[in-house]
């Protein structure tokens, strides 16, 4: 799955990470850069670390307070009576699949930080 498209992770057990900061923002795109073998994180890096720690933001998104012509809340909507299309996963992903594969991945990436600290 690309990057793009993985959405935010749901964590047990931690306290969230509060507001990121731009200092949160550059230990991530060292520890980036770290990962891939440079001293210096690059300006990708550091778009990457902004990725990981804010979330992907789509430009194209409406603004949830921004209200559509012709809505109104006390008007019931209208049934036209047809059924809707069934909506099927584009690639019909294994998703329990997927969740393996980022633990995984995610237990990699604590192994290889753990092992640079020692």
């Amino acid at each position: 799955m690309d990057k793009a498209e993985r959405p935010g992770k749901i964590l047990r057990g931690t306290e969230g990470i509060g507001t990121v900061t731009p200092q949160m923002i550059e230990e991530q795109a060292c520890e980036i850069a770290r990962s891939e073998g440079r001293a210096e994180p690059n300006d990708l890096d550091r778009t990457r670390a902004r990725e990981d720690l804010i979330g992907i933001t789509s430009g194209s998104d409406k603004s949830s307070t921004k209200e559509e012509p012709g809505t109104d809340w006390y008007t019931p909507r209208a049934s036209s009576g047809e059924k809707t299309p069934t909506v099927r996963p584009e690639d019909d992903e294994n998703i329990p699949a997927k969740l393996i594969q980022e633990g995984i991945e995610e237990a990699d990436h604590d192994q290889r930080k753990q092992r640079r600290q020692k």
